[in-house]
């Protein structure tokens, strides 16, 4: 392994590793849930997920075509990111103040676990894309889209779940 390589690999675990220790100690706090803008971030994730998988990319003038088998590998990366946003949506508690009558959120430590763990498997298949990708005969450009609608699904349906379960919370916390 060359210094490059190294670094490519140690530089973003040295810079995500306080991130998510940060995250995680503020995680166990309860937040407001303002459930009017939970929408916006999923639209957020999913117009910038279209924008790069179906407009022309820097230094191409063309916008990719996908073949069928790569609309299979898309679609089986959206189901499985749409199955791991909604478990990430019910590790969240979701309850209401009750002096305020406001929602509030609690975030689980597993889904922080869940995104570390994503970020190393993004990490290491990188890394095993670079060193062994040739000789597999894999499409580097397909898997990095495929990782970017799990991701965008992964955020929309982790959205849909806690909005749903928030509706519900806060029906049955109103007094009829």
């Amino acid at each position: 392994m060359t210094q490059q390589q190294i670094l490519q690999i140690v530089l973003p675990i040295i810079i995500v590793l306080p991130i998510l220790y940060f995250r995680m100690r503020g995680m166990g706090k309860a937040q407001p849930l303002k459930l009017g803008r939970l929408w916006i971030r999923p639209v957020l994730v999913m117009a910038v997920a279209a924008a790069v998988l179906f407009l022309p990319q820097p230094g191409h003038h063309a916008v990719r075509h996908f073949l069928v088998q790569d609309w299979a590998w898309l679609g089986l990366a959206a189901g499985l990111g749409g199955v791991a946003g909604w478990q990430w949506g019910r590790t969240m508690a979701i309850e209401v103040h009750p002096e305020q009558g406001t929602l509030m959120v609690t975030g689980g430590q597993v889904a922080i676990l869940v995104l570390a763990a994503l970020i190393l498997f993004r990490l290491g298949l990188k890394t095993g894309l670079e060193v062994e990708g040739r000789a597999w005969h894999l499409d580097a450009l397909l898997i990095s889209d495929a990782l970017i609608v799990f991701s965008a699904t992964l955020f929309t349906l982790r959205a849909a779940e806690m909005y749903l379960r928030a509706k519900k919370v806060m029906a049955t916390a109103l007094p009829r």
